[in-house]
């Protein structure tokens, strides 16, 4: 069995098992921008939305660059056999404009088995830019996947979560929004020690700061044991 990651720009993330494909907080359109030009999308998606493969999408939580309005109806009507999950604030919004039976909840402290693929929403310290978010873990093929989501920076973070023996981590590099930057990322993977780290929340706004170069700097002074991978949008990682 292969198992597969690719970073899809900004927070995204796709695994894919065995012809089964898992996305978290996937953002493929540019619905965020404003009629001022603000949060204007400046990296391509990997692909056309119609064309990604994606049986099972995580929506950390409701921030529309994490929670793509635009593209979800589109994704979930190509196959009724299609799940979104997430916290309230993000089923909430759902019930609008997805079918009830793809809808599953997952909040803090829930479990869902999504075909290969064991989903576990845990904590995240998003403030009160959204009080309900989630990191989710993964586990597939007894290796374990921890995104933070959109987790401001503290020292705790892994002992709250009840996090240990991850293989991969990603976590946001931004340094805005309450996000760690490259430095305090860098040292939350020191604490964590995973087998290998991955950046992400970057590149994708103006708006938004991350520079991968420093984050992989300061993992090899911070983290010297856990692989740093500065993935290019839409390539695709072994674990």
């Amino acid at each position: 069995m292969s198992l597969q990651f690719c970073w899809t720009g900004g927070a995204g993330l796709l695994i894919r098992c065995d012809g089964e494909a898992l996305g978290i907080d996937l953002y493929f359109s540019n619905s965020c921008m404003t009629p001022e030009g603000q949060f204007k999308r400046m990296i391509p998606p990997p692909w056309e939305p119609e064309k990604t493969e994606v049986d099972y999408l995580v929506c950390s939580h409701e921030h529309g660059d994490h929670m793509d309005t635009e593209s979800i109806p589109l994704w979930l009507s190509q196959n009724q056999n299609r799940i979104i999950a997430g916290p309230d604030s993000v089923t909430e919004i759902c019930k609008s404009t997805v079918s009830k039976k793809q809808i599953c909840s997952l909040n803090r402290g829930d479990t869902l088995h999504l075909g290969k693929f064991t989903v576990k929403g845990v904590f995240c310290d998003h403030g009160d830019l959204s009080p309900d978010a989630i990191g989710v873990v993964v586990e597939v093929l007894n290796r374990r996947i921890y995104f933070t989501g959109d987790m401001t920076f503290r020292r705790d973070f892994a002992q709250i979560s009840g996090i240990s023996d991850v293989d991969l981590l990603v976590v946001p590099i931004n340094g805005k929004y309450g996000n760690p930057d490259a430095v305090q990322a860098a040292e939350m993977t020191a604490i964590l020690a995973p087998r290998i780290v991955m950046p992400c929340h970057y590149w994708m706004f103006m708006e938004h700061g991350g520079d991968p170069a420093s984050f992989a700097k300061a993992c090899k002074a911070t983290a010297p044991s856990t692989e740093c991978i500065i993935s290019a949008v839409g390539e695709w990682q072994n674990l």
